[in-house]
This record gives C-alpha cells, sequence and structure tokens, in this order.
C-alpha cells in the first residue's frame, strides 16, 4: 500500500525565468501559466544559464497523493530529498556515436532539501484525482566543470528516497517490575574485597547475552519516480583574469600591481553591474587605486581592468597551514560579484571566488640593463643610481598608479622629490605649474639641480645604419691632380680638402630626421635647489606650456648632483638621474 502511494508521487526540479518575484505570486499569476503536461509547475522557465558561478534560484518540486497534515509530516520525516547538477559536452555527443553517453561532469549537490518548510498546494483533477504539490525554494551554485566543453548544457536531476519505517520496541530494554526478586549477582564474589563490603557491585545474570554475529539488514528504499529531465543551455557570463605587474620601489615591502580583468559575454545582449570585487592577502593588506568606481554598470562585449596595489606583510609569525616553500609567495582570495540583467524581472547573480598565488620576489635587475657595479669607489658613492653604459640616464625609480597626479622618488642617498600637478585644467597656450618638493634625509649636505626633458629624441635604428652607410669619407676630389699648386722650387704641394664635402651634406641630409612638432614645452629651463642640511626640505615649481590638446607626456626630469659633479674633472653619468615617472597633462583647447 505505501509503495503504491510512493510510486504515483513524482519529483522535478523547475528552474523559473522570473528571478524578483516571490515564489506564491509566481505560480498564482495566471499570465505566466504555459500549457505543459509534462511538468509539475507550468510557469516559465530558463532558456540560458550561466555557470561560472552564478546562484541559481530553482524550485524542488514533489507531488503526492492527497493526504492528511499528520500523514505528510511523517512521510517528510522519511524523506531524503537532493539535486544534483550535471553538465554535459553536447559537442561530442554530435561528433562521435549518438549511442554513447557523453562526457559529463558533477559540479553540485544540494542534500537534505526537506529540512526545509516547504509551500504546499492542493489541486484537483479528473485523471490524478487530488493531490498535493510541496514546493521548496532552494538555490543552487553552478559551478565551472572540471572537464573542458565547447557546447556547455546543464541538467538538474532531483532524487527522492524514503526509508522503511522503524519497528517498534520488543520490551527487552524496558524497566523493572516493582517487586520483583532480583536475579542472582554475577559479581558476588568482590563483596569480599575489602572496602567493598558495604557497597558491593551488582551484575544480574540476566543482563548478560551472549553475543553472536548477526548480519546487518538493510533497512528498505522506495526511490520516487522523477519527471524526465531537461537540458539547459549554458554560456560563461564573465570572464575574469588577474595579472601582476612588480613595483620598481626601494622600500623595505615589495609591492605588487595586481590588474584584474573583467570581460562581460559579448554574443548575448546583457546588461551588468559589477557590485563587489574584494581581494585578500593572506599574510598582507591591499588597496584599491579605483575604489570610487564601483558598483560600475556595463553592457555586452564590455573589458573592465580594476588595479590594486599589493603589500606583503613583514609579520614572521604567519601560521603553518598557510606557509609556503617560498617566504616572497602569498596566497590572494578573490571574489567578484556580478548582477546580469537578462530582463526586467530576470536578474541572475554571478559570484565568482577563487585563490591564487602571488609572487613577491625582487627582481635581481629592476632598471633591465647590466647590473650595478658591487664595489662602490670614493668618486662613485651610493648617493644616486648607477647608469648603465647604453645610455646618460637610469631607468625610473619609482612608479606611481594612484590616480592623483602625486608622485614620490627617494633616491639611495635618502634624498626624496615629489612631483605634484595642479588640480586645475590645463588649456592649450597656456602656462601651467608643478610644484616639486626636495627633502633631505641623508645626513650630509645636498645640492642638485633639476633639468626638465619634456622630450628626449632618440635616433632610430634605420637611420643610424643609413647613417653608417653614408658615413663621410674623404673626397676624391681633393686629391685631383688638376688640384695641386705648384711651388717655385717645381714640388707640388696638395690643396686642403674641401671645407663642405658632398659626402658629408649627402649624409646629413639622410640620416637626420625631421623633429616631430613641439607639443610641450618647459618654461623653466632649469631649477636648481640647494645648498640643503640634513633635515631641510625646499619647495619650487616649474612652469610648462602645452601647444596640443590631449593627453601629453614629459619624458623625464633629469636630477643633477652638483656637489659631485664639482668633485669630477670629466662629465660622468653616475652625477645624473634621469625620472620617468612622472604626472601625465590632459591639455583642453580653448573653446571659441
Amino acid at each position: 500500500m505505501e509503495s503504491e502511494f510512493f510510486k504515483a508521487s513524482l519529483l522535478d526540479a523547475v528552474i523559473p525565468d522570473d528571478t524578483v518575484t516571490g515564489v506564491s505570486q509566481l505560480v498564482g499569476a495566471d499570465g505566466e501559466i504555459l500549457n505543459d503536461n509534462g511538468r509539475l509547475l507550468t510557469i516559465k522557465e530558463r532558456e540560458i544559464l550561466f555557470f561560472v558561478d552564478e546562484q541559481l534560484r530553482t524550485y524542488a518540486v514533489l507531488r503526492l497523493p492527497h493526504c492528511d497534515e499528520d500523514t505528510l509530516k511523517t512521510l517528510l520525516s522519511r524523506l531524503s530529498f537532493k539535486i544534483d547538477v550535471w553538465a554535459f559536452d553536447d559537442s561530442v555527443r554530435n561528433e562521435l556515436d549518438a549511442a554513447a553517453p557523453p562526457p559529463k561532469d558533477l559540479v553540485f549537490t544540494l542534500e537534505n532539501i526537506q529540512e526545509n518548510e516547504p509551500i504546499v498546494l492542493a489541486s484537483q483533477s479528473p485523471d490524478r484525482g487530488q493531490t498535493l504539490t510541496l514546493i521548496w525554494e532552494v538555490e543552487l551554485a553552478i559551478n565551472r566543470p572540471r572537464l573542458r566543453t565547447s557546447q556547455t548544457s546543464i541538467v538538474l536531476v532531483p532524487s527522492g528516497i524514503i526509508t522503511a519505517a522503524e519497528e517498534g520496541e520488543n520490551g527487552q530494554n524496558t524497566d523493572l517490575t516493582p517487586f520483583q526478586p532480583l536475579d542472582s549477582n554475577v559479581l558476588e564474589p568482590m563483596r569480599l574485597i575489602p572496602g567493598l563490603d558495604r557497597t558491593p557491585p551488582y551484575l544480574a545474570a540476566s543482563r548478560l547475552e551472549r553475543v553472536l554475529p548477526v548480519a546487518s539488514r538493510s533497512k528498505p528504499r522506495i526511490h520516487i519516480p522523477q519527471v524526465p529531465s531537461r537540458r539547459h543551455r549554458a554560456v560563461p557570463a564573465v570572464i575574469a583574469r588577474v595579472h601582476y605587474s612588480k613595483l620598481s620601489t626601494f622600500s623595505p615591502s615589495m609591492t605588487n600591481l595586481a590588474l584584474l580583468d573583467i570581460e562581460i559575454i559579448p554574443y548575448i545582449p546583457v546588461e551588468a553591474v559589477v557590485e563587489h570585487i574584494d581581494l585578500v592577502l593572506g599574510n598582507g593588506r591591499t588597496e584599491s587605486v579605483m575604489p570610487e568606481f564601483l558598483p560600475m554598470h556595463c553592457r555586452s562585449g564590455d573589458c573592465l581592468t580594476f588595479m590594486y596595489k599589493l603589500y606583503q606583510g613583514m609579520d614572521s609569525g604567519v601560521p603553518l597551514a598557510r606557509a609556503v616553500v617560498n617566504p616572497n609567495v602569498d596566497i590572494l582570495s578573490i571574489k567578484v560579484r556580478v548582477e546580469v540583467t537578462l530582463s526586467s524581472r530576470c536578474r541572475p547573480v554571478v559570484i565568482m571566488a577563487w585563490t591564487t598565488h602571488v609572487d613577491f620576489t625582487q627582481a635581481l635587475n629592476p632598471a633591465f640593463g647590466p647590473p650595478a657595479q658591487p664595489i662602490q669607489r670614493a668618486n662613485r658613492p651610493a648617493s644616486l643610481p648607477v647608469s648603465s653604459g647604453n645610455g646618460p640616464s637610469t631607468a625610473m625609480i619609482a612608479t606611481a598608479t594612484s590616480p592623483q597626479p602625486t608622485y614620490d622618488v627617494a633616491l639611495r642617498s635618502g634624498l626624496s622629490i615629489t612631483f605634484t600637478a595642479s588640480d586645475a585644467p590645463v588649456y592649450v597656450g597656456q602656462a601651467f605649474t608643478w610644484k616639486i618638493l626636495v627633502v633631505n634625509n641623508s645626513p650630509t649636505l645636498a645640492k642638485i639641480a633639476i633639468i626638465p626633458l619634456p622630450r628626449i629624441h632618440r635616433q632610430t635604428t634605420q637611420a643610424q645604419l643609413f647613417a653608417r652607410r653614408h658615413a663621410p669619407k674623404s673626397s676624391t676630389a681633393s686629391f685631383h691632380p688638376s688640384e695641386r699648386r705648384h711651388t717655385k722650387s717645381g714640388e707640388d704641394a696638395d690643396i686642403a680638402q674641401a671645407v663642405v664635402d658632398e659626402n658629408v651634406v649627402y649624409a646629413m641630409h639622410h640620416s637626420n630626421l625631421v623633429p616631430p612638432e613641439t607639443d610641450l614645452m618647459t618654461l623653466t629651463a632649469e631649477l636648481r635647489i640647494g645648498p640643503l642640511a640634513p633635515g631641510q626640505c625646499h619647495e619650487s615649481e616649474i612652469q610648462m606650456v602645452a601647444f596640443e590638446s590631449g593627453t601629453l607626456r614629459v619624458d623625464a626630469m633629469r636630477v643633477v648632483d652638483l656637489i659631485q659633479e664639482a668633485g669630477q674633472e670629466n662629465v660622468n653619468t653616475s652625477v645624473m638621474a634621469d625620472i620617468r615617472s612622472l604626472p601625465d597633462v590632459v591639455a583642453k583647447s580653448l573653446a571659441t
């Protein structure tokens, strides 16, 4: 009788297209009812699933024959209801034999659904009679499958098992009847032990049983049938990747710049909102360079990049669970929450969470040139970085990534220089100023000169090759016999070479390139600061003017150590350093 009752039951898992309306209103809405007899709930379902960690709103449905409330509670206490989420690769099924099963992977399982309170609907039909429909609203996490798929489909498989009722107690463990004589004491000889004569131990002989191995009997189970599963097409809603860039800063704590790229699905018209991004280091701290950009609205095909500074922690007491082989490698936890809008009532939520490793190992040669000399001589101290032999300047000392153009450069001698751009807009043809703050943290006297270099003209490799090919040579016309001068002694004397040789003119015309038009010019040719005593600071300004609208850049600011330059006879590049990490100039044209 009980088996026939459950065989008449059915299970189903329904994915509603409406993610905003409640289940009670959605089931009772007449406008959303479809004519589909093969489903337990005739509501509009989703056609496309976003399987990248989407929190999928699902209805677990159980239809039973009509029964009273007490019987229903008893059945639910014996019910085990779960939903398995499987990912299939439909492309392999189309290419191979149709009889072969396609590759699949279990991406999520939700168990013990029956423990929550369901919504009970009573209905009556001429075919089935009176029935009860139980609806549980649950959330399924559609994780990314472990197998590589090109055409992914998601299948929800509900399963329900009813265990048999437990047999009643046989009366063996009941209490003793009053005024019943006790059985013989098995521990009677222990009364002779000193100390136990007043409170002798007692164990009735009837409580002892012979232990025999008994084969365990499995309880009978009844499987509830289910509605045939449907396949739902799945596509990735959001693609996220992270890459790092090392900051060449001379600071005790190592810093990396994390670039988090987020791409919205390009081939389905959707609107998305990046609501929240959280980056957490296991032993360190993170700082958002773009804190005011969230939440960010975007559309299909948009590619977004969020920048974060990662600071390695200097705490040596790292727990053993997080310890790794390399102390410069840390664990970064990333969590992204995106709301995708398919329609006014369909707004699925995608939550991506993963962990990755960050390498804080400092580069052996951050300047990307030949390594500096390990031995410092008296005329080449460590006050300024030693440049490479390929050029007169060193690589940039610090990289600034803050949106407000304030940049700090800490030289090795303890001399810090800060370039700050004005908040006022820059217009074409009007002068603007940069503030320069120099702080002498070294124990010695400092005196420097700052030379702005808006443009550093470099000759291309092709031009250099062309110039060497047509290098000036000795003129053949200068040694022609007709150009000899006759003296009185009769000996001929050679005429000097031409002042302007045709080879020289030819090489100058073809090797020198036309310089580009000047878009940014400095009005301050040189700025001398000092002498500065230890602990003193000085603030000054540099004026510049822009001739073109748009985003302009200053190539470098050359810093010359005047004290070291005065102590050397020849010009040495060790007394100079080029600062290339400078604020950008956004020039606007004047309104006519």
